[in-house]
């Protein structure tokens, strides 16, 4: 029987958190390029630009990881790269939004609110790339190092020699 963790997500889902970040660093690089020059109400076309080629983008990148990761023996990073990236665009959002609406009290511009908002989303996205794939690989190595399915293991023991000392031996051992 597995594991709630050891069980892999679908590919789809892959997908759907590739659209999320593509969508989101899209809109977020959209209204950058359309707020040049002060943002006006027929600068909206970067943003839907922005939008669109993004979660097409990402979710096209998603679902090619997603299949991917589903041929392999093992799930690899791109599970945890994305889902990371995934909720550090919705926290780059929330905090952008908020250091955004700070500065906007004190200048009286409400702009600033959307402009911290895309900043922290194209932050968050990097942060959560760089964060997913530092997990992944631990991860990775701690369900290598998973004994249960193991019949082999070399090891090192410490072994009392015979003045007293302690020696490190490698050891071998073999389960049936």
């Amino acid at each position: 029987m597995a594991r709630a963790e050891d069980e892999r997500p679908g590919v789809f889902t892959y997908a759907y958190q590739g659209l999320v970040v593509g969508g989101g660093t899209g809109l977020a690089a959209g209204y950058l390029v359309a707020r040049e020059g002060g943002l006006h109400s027929s600068d909206w076309k970067p943003m839907v630009y922005g939008v669109g080629i993004g979660a097409l983008v990402g979710s096209g990148i998603g679902l090619t990881l997603g299949i991917v990761d589903a041929t392999n023996n093992k799930p690899g990073r791109t599970h945890y790269i994305l889902r990371d990236m995934a909720y550090g665009v919705g926290f780059g959002a929330t905090v952008g939004a908020i250091a955004g609406g700070l500065a906007a009290i004190s200048t009286k511009k409400a702009e600033h609110i959307l402009f911290g908002a895309s900043i922290g989303m194209l932050s968050g996205a990097a942060l959560g790339c760089v964060v997913g794939f530092l997990e992944g690989g631990h991860a990775r190595s701690h369900s290598e190092l998973d004994t249960e399915n193991q019949r082999f293991a070399l090891s090192v023991m410490p072994v009392v020699a015979a003045g007293g000392k302690l020696a490190y031996l490698p050891t071998f051992s073999a389960r049936y």
